[in-house]
């Protein structure tokens, strides 16, 4: 990685930490004392705008000469190395104007690379003052985190304060990362404080102060999180902390887990809960958790299903033959054909041949034809030749053709070599034109003429007609006027 990815990279990640919802932002080591001011979130939009100081001077001629050269530079790495040293200098040397001149930047890199060094190093010095600059230079998503980093930095200083100029933060680009970081801070200062304050919060800076201060109380206690979220919380930031108290809870007691998923709205949160949950309670107790996933609600039937492929998944890789009996006893429908896939993949691991057996003894239809596509999946993966001596010489019946069809494709990508000898050895023309078409598509953006030589060779006139016509259809999409050219030579059918 180049000198100027890994700076800019630090750069950005220190200041997109409230964008990932404040996962990494380091706790207090000293308790700052709570205050009780609240801003009023929904008069605030104006007012930042209206007292924001834009720089106060123009840009000294010395300063935009240079920069001018600095940004004529071609090379990305070099621009970005001299520009780093080109605000530090002139940071030193004429804060004002280098302000300025940053005001003139258009959006990008260089704008964004100007404003994370300055404003934060003037934080340091000034805080109104970077304040101030923040909101007259800020102006689009590119920059929004700047604000994140200093209102972390705002209130570790001085909470009372910081939440002076929180108030005055406009809806925009910096609203959000700004209430985040505000909050964050206050609650890893004070978690019972900033609850109580979060609570209070009027406007749409309430859902940003509640969501990221349950997710430190999640960290503590996350029953206490989940209860108040479902109460005190709707839509998505709702279901951002139920999840996010839920994965506090499931390694540790996923029946407990399970019984409060039952209680969420609907949403993917609640699948992917659900999901983990399953996978969790299945590695201790698979016959509880698959009872329980047929007790989830009727809107969540593809929850369902997931934790019942799940369950039976896990179950399988321990006891193949009590699950196997399990999946049997489930009722016909997608939650056992999803089950079905999951477990044949698990027991072909171990014993491909039994996978395959046991597959084929289920009844006709949608359970069987996922089990069995998922057990040639996961063998083709492992052993292709193998797996598709098994399959031609099994009672697949008509499915035949379609499994052998995805050995192949799986065997191209290994070794295209060996899949088109085994290919061109058929001797069922059924199959083997299954098998042609799977192939020809990675002879052809391997070898064009190769691959109609190939075609040509095929012993069965219907599959040797038949796979010349779609060697040349795949050659006309990637190279027309060389396959244009061959089917004038060869004077190929025109309804080719």
């Amino acid at each position: 990685m180049s000198r100027r990815s890994v700076a800019f990279a630090g750069l950005t990640l220190v200041l997109g930490a409230v964008l990932a919802l404040w996962l990494w932002l380091p706790s207090h080591q000293e308790k700052t004392p709570p205050v009780s001011a609240t801003p009023a979130a929904d008069s605030t939009a104006a007012a930042g705008v209206l007292n924001a100081r834009p720089p106060t001077v123009s840009v000294p001629p010395a300063l935009a000469s240079e920069l001018a050269q600095l940004l004529a530079i071609t090379d990305p790495d070099e621009r970005f190395r001299k520009l780093d040293d080109f605000w530090r200098q002139w940071f030193a040397r004429d804060r004002e104007g280098m302000f300025a001149a940053i005001a003139g930047l258009p959006p990008g890199d260089e704008r964004s690379q100007a404003l994370l060094y300055s404003l934060l190093e003037l934080a340091r010095i000034d805080p109104d003052r970077a304040f101030e600059l923040a909101l007259a230079l800020v102006r689009d998503e590119r920059d929004g985190p700047l604000f994140s980093s200093l209102f972390d930095f705002f209130a570790k200083q001085d909470l009372a304060r910081a939440r002076e100029r929180l108030a005055r933060v406009p809806a925009g680009p910096g609203f959000e990362p700004a209430w985040r970081a505000y909050t964050d801070a206050y609650a890893r200062a004070d978690l019972d404080a900033a609850l109580s304050w979060a609570q209070g919060v009027n406007g749409a800076a309430r859902a940003l102060a509640l969501e990221t201060t349950l997710y430190t109380l999640a960290e503590k206690d996350p029953l206490a999180a989940f209860e108040t979220a479902l109460q005190g919380l709707d839509g998505e930031a709702r279901d951002r902390s139920l999840y996010h108290a839920l994965m506090q809870i499931i390694p540790f007691d996923p029946a407990g887990a399970a019984k409060l998923i039952l209680t969420m709205p609907a949403s993917a949160s609640r699948e992917m809960a659900a999901t983990a949950a399953a996978r969790a309670w299945a590695e201790d107790a698979p016959d509880l958790a698959l009872a329980w996933a047929a007790t989830l609600p009727k809107d969540a039937t593809t929850s369902a299903a997931l934790a019942t492929a799940n369950v039976l998944e896990i179950w399988g890789q321990r006891d193949s033959t009590a699950a196997k009996a399990a999946l049997v006893a489930l009722p016909e429908g997608e939650a056992r054909a999803a089950a079905a896939e999951r477990l044949a993949s698990a027991i072909v691991t171990k014993t491909p041949e039994q996978a395959f057996d046991w597959a084929l003894s289920l009844p006709d239809g949608m359970t069987q034809d996922r089990a069995l596509a998922a057990a040639v999946s996961a063998w083709a993966r492992q052993d292709p030749a193998t797996a598709a001596a098994w399959t031609m010489a099994s009672g697949a019946g008509d499915e035949r053709g379609a499994l052998l069809a995805d050995i192949v494709s799986h065997w191209a990508v290994q070794d295209l070599a060996a899949a088109q000898g085994y290919v061109g050895s058929l001797g069922e023309a059924a199959a083997q034109s299954k098998a042609t078409a799977a192939l020809i598509p990675y002879l052809v953006q391997n070898d064009p003429p190769a691959a109609i030589a190939w075609a040509q060779a095929l012993a069965q006139t219907s599959v040797r007609t038949e796979a010349m016509r779609a060697v040349y259809r795949a050659w006309l999409v990637n190279d027309p006027a060389a396959a244009r050219a061959w089917a004038k030579s060869a004077a190929a059918p025109p309804d080719w």
